[in-house]
């Protein structure tokens, strides 16, 4: 049986996967990527099994990766569960959310941003991954060297601080040292 929050966060992940990005950010939108199928889609982060609120959750800028002219095999994978959770009936978003969980558990260890800053933290704390949050200040890719603050503003106003609220961290690791600025 899945819990108040798992439902909660089905929910608002799936409604944030349905924004329109022009919507959102208006003329700012100019600065997300728009190079690949996957660049307009948002990514909502990982909402660990085990999380309890007052938990870890790991935040960081923005999603990184896709380099290329096209995804990557694991960035792929992800992005057609996020294309798959927004794109269901709101009556099926946990699981689509569920769905969601087991890919991004299956390939972020693959990342190196997991690899170099978030497994070494589980190491010394002795969790799973399971047991945390992961999240994007800002949903979606961006165009390199875009000025970015009116953007996170955006995001934080119009989704991410819905997630901090819902999820109610206990201790929250930036990824980069300048996200507290954002908070």
């Amino acid at each position: 049986m899945c819990s108040r929050l798992e439902n909660e966060a089905a929910v608002l992940w799936w409604r944030i996967l349905r924004q329109n990005p022009n919507d959102l950010f208006g003329p700012e939108v100019a600065k997300l990527r728009n190079q690949t199928w996957g660049d307009r889609i948002p990514q909502p982060g990982y909402l660990g099994n085990d999380y309890v609120p007052g938990g870890i959750m790991f935040v960081s800028m923005n999603p990184g990766g896709s380099q290329r002219d096209r995804p990557g095999t694991t960035d792929e994978q992800q992005l057609l569960a996020l294309k798959k959770l927004g794109e269901c009936a709101r009556a099926d978003s946990l699981r689509g959310f569920a769905n969601l969980r087991a890919v991004l558990e299956r390939i972020m260890p693959t990342w190196s941003i997991y690899r170099n800053f978030v497994a070494p933290i589980l190491e010394c704390a002795k969790l799973r991954f399971s047991h945390v949050v992961y999240l994007n200040l800002l949903k979606w890719r961006t165009q390199k060297d875009a000025a970015l603050d009116r953007l996170y503003a955006l995001s934080w106003q119009h989704h991410t601080r819905e997630q901090f609220d819902l999820l109610r961290p206990g201790v929250v690791i930036a990824i980069w040292s300048w996200i507290w600025r954002r908070l």
